[in-house]
């Protein structure tokens, strides 16, 4: 007969649930416990409604709303020239995005501004710059995973 491992082994194992993204967590009179997937776009989905992609975009356009030269509508062509990027970065790190001075035009500093600043605090990029420079279509999953990573530093 196999022996099922002690409780006490369990809970100290390694491979707890909270290294696989979960937190556990009691109801009110701390009789229940649930699992509970951390998330933090389910969460801004359930916020905004709809999909994660389309919360996330929603969140976005309110954080770049009146920023001049910046209509976010997709994770791809609207954050070709590099100011989605900027604006978005600019709401949290004002000191590192001369924003007032960019041109749409200018899209390889843009780009390499919103990356450094990003990078400042730990964000590496998802994309390469150069890859960057020449298209006016950027892969939206790779965007939408950069733009998640800014979402999750500053939001949770």
């Amino acid at each position: 007969m196999r022996k099922s491992p002690s409780l006490e082994s369990v809970i100290k194992s390694p491979a707890t649930l909270s290294s696989c993204g979960h937190s556990m967590s009691y109801n009110r009179n701390n009789t229940k416990l649930s699992v509970e997937r951390k998330d933090p776009l389910a969460a801004l989905a359930r916020e905004y409604g709809g999909s994660k992609r389309n919360a996330l975009l929603k969140w976005c356009q309110k954080k770049t709303e009146g920023y001049p030269n910046i209509d976010v509508t997709n994770f791809s062509s609207s954050w070709s020239d590099g100011l989605a990027f900027c604006a978005l970065l600019h709401t949290y790190l004002p000191a590192h995005i001369p924003y007032q001075e960019l041109i749409s035009q200018d899209k390889g500093r843009n780009l390499s501004l919103a990356f450094q600043a990003a990078e400042s605090i730990g964000i590496k990029p998802s994309m390469d710059i150069d890859e960057l420079m020449h298209t006016d279509r950027p892969d939206w999953q790779s965007v939408m995973q950069y733009v998640s990573q800014i979402y999750k530093y500053f939001e949770t």
